[in-house]
């Protein structure tokens, strides 16, 4: 519609001129009606020259950035030809796939003659994820705007962003010291967390439990199985996924932040579970350095969430049967007591078992 209303007054423009050009006689109109006639042609044949060579690049940063931090998302058109178009509409859709949330945008660019135009927009998350954006197509319209093209381009990039919280090492190390607390008396209480490291003699105090009967019984003396701590000297962490329309899932992933990075600062090796939508299953990974823990973020935001809360407690305590410490971060819950951290949007850690 809008390139029919622009050759309507093109055609008014050339009706007038020559309107003008008999009533006066004017070689001058003469020579501007070749021109309004030739114009169109150079106009329609500039954009099919550019729609053959020109090229779109997409650039984002390549490091994960934190939510709220501004970064910049840059188009490169690279244009070898020597016509220029004064409007070039790209066609973006965006996602964030953790929310598995879109858009499509249009951005209105220009395209210079023999040279590269980069154009540079801010961008700014509220929500934590990974940004995907995808140039789908580039609008081509001649100088006159009468002639519009379509080229596809199929340029996509994406971008992590990751949740930012504020360090609580006081709350967190005090939270870890009980878990790993609670851990240990269950296993005084008879739950064996521990693997065997070697076996000597009974010494008098050593827990019945420890002596290793099928060896004493040869040895006509008690032998007694010395064992290390497995996973009562660390604590498990499970981080709910869940996500509502008030997008209480961010208060979460702030307080899972702040409390492994409050852990990983001070050298407190933990695991930390969630559940994989796109596995269907339960993942679990051990951190104990800053590496790791990164790591974990980027798996997890390659993830998506889901809509129903405590699906990762239901399948942690369906594989763990034992009466393992565990802190359970996720919101909606209403729970007092010592051994609870309070975040954003009604999110809670708080340590069970």
């Amino acid at each position: 519609m809008r390139q029919i209303r622009n050759a309507i007054r093109y055609l008014v423009v050339i009706i007038i001129n020559v309107f003008i050009m008999y009533v006066f006689h004017s070689y001058i109109n003469l020579l501007l009606l070749i021109g309004l006639l030739l114009f169109p042609v150079y106009s329609i044949y500039g954009v099919c020259r550019v729609k053959r060579e020109l090229s779109l690049k997409l650039v984002l940063p390549k490091e994960p950035m934190e939510k709220g931090t501004e970064f910049h998302l840059s188009f490169i058109l690279h244009n070898p030809t020597w016509f220029p178009l004064v409007n070039g509409t790209i066609k973006l859709t965006t996602e964030n796939c953790f929310y598995e949330e879109k858009g499509v945008h249009y951005l209105n660019v220009p395209v210079r003659a023999r040279r590269d135009t980069e154009t540079v927009y801010p961008i700014i998350m509220d929500y934590c994820g990974r940004l995907a954006v995808k140039a789908e197509e580039i609008r081509l319209l001649d100088l006159l705007g009468i002639y519009e093209t379509v080229i596809p381009v199929g340029e996509e990039r994406e971008c992590l962003v990751f949740p930012k919280g504020e360090l609580r090492n006081q709350e967190a190390g005090q939270i870890y010291i009980n878990g790993v607390s609670e851990a240990m008396e269950s296993r005084e209480k008879g739950y064996d967390f521990s693997e065997i490291s070697g076996i000597r003699e009974y010494i008098p105090g050593d827990k019945l439990q420890n002596i290793h009967w099928k060896l004493s019984m040869k040895k006509d003396e008690l032998m007694v199985k010395e064992r290390i701590s497995v996973s009562a000297m660390q604590l498990n962490v499970l981080v709910e996924l869940a996500n509502d329309e008030e997008m209480r899932l961010e208060g979460v992933l702030e307080l899972a932040d702040s409390i492994t990075r409050s852990f990983v600062e001070q050298n407190l090796p933990f695991t930390v579970y969630y559940y994989s939508t796109n596995l269907g299953e339960l993942k679990e990974c051990f951190i104990g350095s800053r590496v790791e823990r990164e790591q974990w973020i980027e798996m997890l935001l390659y993830d998506r969430s889901y809509p129903d809360t405590g699906r990762v407690e239901r399948m942690f305590l369906k594989e763990h049967t034992s009466a393992e410490s565990y802190l359970y971060i996720g919101y909606g819950m209403t729970v007092e007591g010592e051994n609870i951290m309070f975040g954003q949007k009604d999110a809670a850690a708080v340590l069970k078992g």
